[in-house]
């Protein structure tokens, strides 16, 4: 039987008190709470489809916009600083912690940049979770980045920091299934925007996540597009080797990066969801 679910919305402060957008679906008398964080360019509300599957299955989730993304505050695709994007997650976190019953269980998934910002979070702020499920996570980019845009992203990025440049991401590389790639070629809410800013400091955190991999504490899912034209598959694959404890790791063949969105998206649910139920025993 599938539950009722309740879909609401609101905002939340960020670190330096900018407002953040948030929407949630939440199943009667729930089992477990998801954080949901959306990747470059994306925003929360593109995770309703999966989210809504979870609640039938008494499963919440709670997606929130990043800072210049959606419908929270802050200019299109920048941050001052990565950590930000760590300390808005984790006043987030304390939010849906407060929201759910208490000893609900509650875990994070990150899809791409997103899941750069949760293997961030969970190493520099070890927060009380069950667990995380990470997606697609950019740890590095599909193709080399050229010699140019290395060179001056570091020096624009201290002059010039907030300039908006073309973030280049096509919507046919993210999903087999035409009306996904329609609808988020559509969407309003997508931008594809980024500064030289974020960008700098995205690399740094790529550095930071393979160098601190023994902070990851919790129990961790890592599922890999096998085509994506996006992030580099290879290097979230050598991440996961050289992770200890409970590592899920699954390379999925033929798959585009946005996972969560592809045509096989139901196998990949209930592949998540399979994964949690265990953890919930």
């Amino acid at each position: 039987m599938k539950l009722e679910c309740r879909r609401t919305e609101g905002t939340v402060r960020g670190a330096d008190d900018l407002r953040l957008h948030f929407q949630a679906w939440e199943a009667t008398d729930a089992r477990a709470g998801l954080i949901l964080v959306h990747g470059l360019a994306d925003h929360g509300g593109r995770f309703a489809p999966f989210a809504e599957w979870m609640t039938g299955i008494g499963i919440s989730s709670f997606a929130l916009d990043l800072r210049g993304h959606g419908r929270s505050d802050g200019r299109r695709g920048h941050v001052a600083r990565f950590d930000r994007f760590l300390e808005d997650l984790d006043r987030f976190r304390s939010m849906v912690h407060h929201r759910l019953e208490p000893g609900c269980p509650l875990f994070l998934v990150g899809h791409s940049m997103g899941g750069l910002i949760t293997i961030r979070y969970l190493q520099e702020f070890d927060p009380p979770l069950h667990g995380a499920i990470v997606t697609s996570p950019w740890l590095a980019t599909a193709h080399p980045v050229p010699t140019w845009k290395l060179t001056l992203s570091r020096p624009l990025s201290r002059l010039l920091p907030w300039l908006p440049f073309r973030a280049g991401i096509e919507a046919n590389d993210l999903s087999h299934d035409p009306a996904m790639v329609g609808a988020y070629r559509d969407d309003p809410l997508v931008h594809d925007t980024i500064t030289p800013r974020l960008f700098v400091e995205a690399l740094d955190a790529m550095r930071l996540a393979t160098e601190r991999k023994d902070r990851v504490r919790v129990p961790l899912l890592l599922l890999i597009a096998g085509e994506d034209r996006l992030v580099d598959s290879s290097v979230a694959h050598a991440f996961s080797q050289r992770l200890e404890g409970d590592i899920e790791f699954a390379l999925l063949d033929g798959q585009f990066h946005d996972l969560l969105n592809e045509a096989t998206r139901d196998e990949i649910w209930t592949r998540v969801a399979a994964w949690v139920e265990a953890r919930l025993a």
